[in-house]
């Protein structure tokens, strides 16, 4: 019996060193990312090639007018035209946005795309209308800066990629919750797949992807038989054995206000996207929320025989409180529109956040390997309809 406890004391120390090691590990990964990463000074090519940007659009976001204006005014030195692909004039979006592209006096059109039931088959729509050398796709819950299509498009110029791209940032819009907290701490996992270029991928909700590597890889005839357009676009990216540049000087920002019950939704749709398309991904994710999740216990376990274990237990949960709090306050110095839109306050309760997010992100993880279906802005998918409709249109 002493043997056991003996073998059992030595395996939770075990842990609590593993989960110590790879927050640290991330703190210190965090660190050198932001001091490495280079100046978005460098000089830029006057004019930048013509851009298309198509945004899909299907119901009312909470901050839909903001997003719309602050998309249509970019500070950009080149041809631009936008494109807004919808289902119905009858969406309540339709009005919006034709509202505010009367007084625009910029190239834009509204395309109705009836019957269409997902954003792929938006985009694949909004393709055909494409002119110039850059295509930008762009989500309508997304708030960005005038240099948000400077910075992305200049990246993509100046680096030799296929694709440059940039994550999303949550903020309360109205009211701070828990849910909207808890919500921005889990969308956190994005980041930190944009900053490992082994990991990295083209974000549907802002990207900018060379015209002439859609056209030539046929990617608007793939997009309608995939959920996930950021998989299609980064599948053909890598297959042209190209690069994909991550911008964090452009982040979009998303104001909503949002309960526990929809966060906790939201999260699994998320998730669910992982599991189908990315399945050793979400695997992954599985495992380290894991560690995390389990060693608290064990440490409080451990303290019956040595009080000052329980500090070991807690040092992971600390690390990434500190990560975080890094992360964002590195944010607020890109420049003057994510300083004033992220407070002092918001920094430090969004990095407090981390340590309760540990077990909703593993909830939210159990929920989907369990999930068969989610509901996505009113239409229900199930994995038996991506399995098909991926067999009918393989990838190459």
């Amino acid at each position: 019996m002493n043997l056991l406890i003996y073998a059992l004391l030595i395996f939770g120390i075990l842990i609590l060193i593993v989960a110590i090691l790879s927050s640290m590990l991330s703190l210190i990964f965090e660190v050198r990312f932001w001091r490495g990463r280079s100046s978005n000074g460098f000089p830029l090519r006057n004019p930048l090639p013509s851009v298309t940007v198509i945004m899909p659009v299907r119901g009312l976001d909470q901050d839909l007018r903001n997003n719309v204006t602050s998309v249509l005014d970019q500070d950009y030195p080149g041809p631009r035209k936008y494109v807004f692909a919808l289902d119905s004039e009858d969406d309540p979006a339709y009005g919006v946005i034709t509202e505010l592209l009367r007084g625009s006096g910029v190239d834009a059109e509204v395309l109705i795309n009836r019957g269409s039931r997902s954003k792929g088959e938006a985009l694949a729509y909004g393709l055909e209308r494409v002119v110039g050398d850059v295509v930008v796709f762009v989500d309508s819950d997304a708030r960005v800066h005038r240099q948000w299509l400077r910075n992305l498009v200049g990246w993509l110029v100046m680096k030799g990629v296929g694709a440059s791209t940039t994550y999303r940032f949550y903020l309360p819009l109205r009211r701070l919750g828990l849910g909207s907290l808890l919500r921005a701490s889990f969308n956190m996992i994005g980041i930190t797949a944009m900053q490992n270029p082994v990991a990295r991928f083209t974000w549907g909700g802002s990207s900018v992807v060379w015209r002439w590597l859609i056209d030539k890889w046929f990617i608007r005839d793939y997009l309608p038989n995939y959920l996930s357009d950021d998989y299609v676009i980064t599948h053909f990216v890598h297959r042209e054995g190209l690069g994909i540049a991550f911008v964090p000087e452009s982040l979009v920002l998303t104001l909503e206000d949002v309960g526990l019950r929809d966060a906790f939704s939201w999260a699994v749709r998320q998730l669910w996207y992982v599991r189908v398309y990315g399945f050793r991904g979400f695997m992954l994710y599985a495992a380290s929320y894991t560690l995390y999740v389990i060693t608290l216990p064990i440490a409080i376990a451990l303290s019956i025989i040595n009080p000052y274990l329980l500090i070991l237990g807690v040092t992971p949960y600390l690390l990434g409180v500190v990560k975080d709090y890094v992360r964002v306050n590195e944010i607020r110095k890109l420049n003057d529109f994510y300083h004033e839109e992220i407070t002092k306050q918001y920094t430090i309760l969004l990095a407090l956040a981390s340590i309760i997010n540990v077990y909703f992100s593993w909830l939210a993880i159990m929920k989907t390997a369990f999930t068969s279906s989610i509901n996505w802005r009113g239409r229900v998918f199930t994995v038996d309809d991506a399995i098909r409709l991926m067999r009918e249109k393989p990838l190459p």
